[in-house]
């Protein structure tokens, strides 16, 4: 029996058992957030946890190792609260950096325990900084850069010279999520290692690293774990390879630098909104709502054609093509709907299972279609 988009919304928001998390953000009226860059609202504790931090930040200052000490143990905090989400034990977990500049750590310190090996395979798909830093991990470990443009092709790209295999876990401009268990098995087999960015995935679909066998894995703090604009990232480095890499790097066990004081203290906030979620509820929730948009938009009277997702399935995002993509965001924003632009002609729309409904996302789509048809008229 047909149900009007409005009256599903309705019901699927009242069996909604992760509604509660919603009350942990400072949501502003009138808006829906489905971007990920700037990390999504602020969770409620973010202030309280900044500001104790600044009130007690010079009773830190003396002596100066005690402020290094206290970084550090909120790092520690954080890589503890992150590793459920990820499937991860917390001390295989660095919180630091950007997941740009853990990449290239990671793809330099797999290709130190592949020394025979003069290839390193990424993700075609990455964001540009990622290719430049890639880029340049080869470029220090004397190897040279493989693109990898669709997962399905890897079987023909693993050669006996590929040190490891560096993908997203989900496709960032379709929203496809990959195989990881699958992938890493193959890449196993071919005796090269595994490198897993998870920035679209860490807090909204199902992550399992060790599950997995996964060697190393990169995200950021921001977008689902609520970090905010400018969160730091974090690394994952399997028990098994920071073994070996203390053998040939000394040090090398583990990456990352102290992360800023602010930024650490925004993740932990963000980290805390979602503790005490069930990983797999979370990531029930975001493909929910994802794939509730794309009912919603084949509902619209306008035509609408998201990308294509198969594998695996779809994440927590869905991609759609326009050629006027920029002026549909811009409309949108005007309307209190911010989204994403995932490049020239590309609108993403991100679905974070904690502070979103299904009636936000009816709404959103009704709005896209009205944008949409507006835009059509103004030709």
């Amino acid at each position: 029996m047909w149900t009007s988009p409005r009256a599903a919304a309705e019901a699927l928001d009242r069996a909604d058992e992760l509604a509660a998390l919603r009350a942990r953000y400072a949501l502003p009226a009138g808006v829906i957030r489905l971007d990920g860059t700037s990390g999504g609202p602020r969770p409620r504790a973010t202030s309280a946890r900044l500001r104790e931090f600044v009130e007690n930040r010079r009773e830190l200052r003396a002596p100066e190792p005690q402020v290094d000490a206290g970084l550090h143990r909120q790092a520690r905090l954080a890589a503890a609260e992150l590793a459920p989400l990820i499937g991860a034990l917390p001390a295989e977990v660095v919180v630091a950096d950007s997941a740009s500049m853990n990449l290239f750590n990671a793809l330099r310190a797999a290709a130190g325990l592949r020394p025979g090996r003069r290839v390193l395979a990424v993700d075609a798909h990455d964001f540009a900084a990622d290719h430049y830093l890639a880029r340049s991990a080869a470029d220090s470990a004397g190897c040279e850069l493989r693109f990898v443009d669709d997962p399905a092709e890897l079987p023909a790209q693993l050669d006996d010279q590929v040190a490891v295999v560096a993908l997203s876990h989900v496709d960032p401009l379709s929203g496809e999520v990959r195989d990881a268990a699958e992938l890493t098995a193959l890449a196993h087999r071919r005796g090269a290692l595994s490198l897993w960015d998870l920035s679209h995935s860490a807090g909204a679909v199902r992550v399992d690293l060790r599950g997995w066998a996964a060697d190393f894995a990169v995200g950021c703090g921001y977008r689902y774990l609520g970090g905010g604009s400018g969160a730091p990232g974090f690394s994952f480095v399997a028990q098994r390879r920071r073994a070996e890499l203390a053998e040939v790097a000394p040090g090398r066990g583990g990456f990352g630098a102290m992360p800023p004081t602010f930024s650490i203290t925004e993740l932990r906030a963000g980290l805390a909104a979602l503790s005490g979620a069930d990983p797999g509820s979370l990531a029930a929730k975001s493909t929910g709502l994802a794939e509730f948009f794309v009912r919603c938009l084949r509902e619209l009277p306008v035509a609408v054609a998201p990308v294509p997702v198969s594998g695996a399935g779809r994440g927590a995002h869905v991609c759609v093509m326009h050629r006027r993509a920029h002026d549909v965001a811009q409309e949108l924003s005007s309307r209190g709907v911010v989204v994403d632009l995932a490049g020239p002609g590309r609108l993403r729309f991100g679905f974070a299972p904690t502070w979103l409904r299904y009636a936000d996302v009816q709404e959103a789509a009704d709005h896209f279609g009205a944008v949409l048809a507006e835009l059509a008229q103004r030709r």
